[in-house]
């Protein structure tokens, strides 16, 4: 059966439009879910024993407030917690990772200290949860309040996701995609990871 060129090439091009679309529709699938990113700080507990006297807690704050990579300091009492069975205790937050377990050593070796751990705090969280359908929600906190999220609508269009928040006065904002991971930038390099809604990684 003899077919005109000029149907051929009708024919071809509604394949390669269906091949387009179908792809297009994959990769908008891989991007179902929960996505973060956050900065991750230097950060160490110390628990303090209940009979720490006056001159031991001087003596860590002193260590504390010796260090030049130190960000911040405070101290939680159990009053704070309002729950007796919990120890007192200083967080600390450093600005760079160095020496952070020599840090954790000095710590278990003072006076009045139950125990020191590094437990690393993530700052800077930006979420999203991609949702079938094309919407989305956002937050800035991996353990936000109803009242802190933002809602929205989102698209996949030539390797760039489009969010439009509801509210009216809101701009529009872009993540990139490539390899598989979501971008702030074009060049990728602040990449956010696939998780969970608290914000670890699956």
């Amino acid at each position: 059966m003899y077919i005109k060129e000029s149907t051929m090439k009708k024919v071809l091009l509604v394949i390669s439009l269906l091949f387009i679309i179908l792809l297009g529709g994959c990769g908008k699938k891989d991007y179902y879910g929960y996505w973060c990113k956050y900065d991750e700080t230097a950060t160490i507990v110390i628990l303090l024993e209940d009979n720490i006297t006056d001159a031991q807690k001087s003596a860590i704050e002193a260590k504390i407030n010796g260090f030049d990579n130190i960000v911040s300091s405070n101290y939680y009492s159990k009053e704070h917690y309002g729950v007796e069975d919990i120890y007192a205790n200083y967080v600390v937050s450093f600005s760079s990772f160095d020496s952070i377990s020599t840090y954790v050593d000095e710590f278990n070796k003072m006076g009045g200290v139950n125990e020191a751990k590094q437990v690393n705090a993530k700052q800077n969280i930006s979420l999203y949860n991609l949702e079938k359908g094309g919407k989305y929600t956002y937050t800035n906190s991996d353990e936000a309040k109803e009242e802190d999220i933002i809602e929205g609508k989102w698209k996949y269009k030539r390797g760039v996701i489009i969010f439009t928040p509801s509210s009216i006065n809101a701009d529009d904002i872009l993540l990139y995609t490539k390899d598989g991971h979501l971008c702030s930038d074009a060049d990728c390099t602040k990449i956010y990871f696939k998780s969970d809604k608290s914000c670890n990684a699956e």
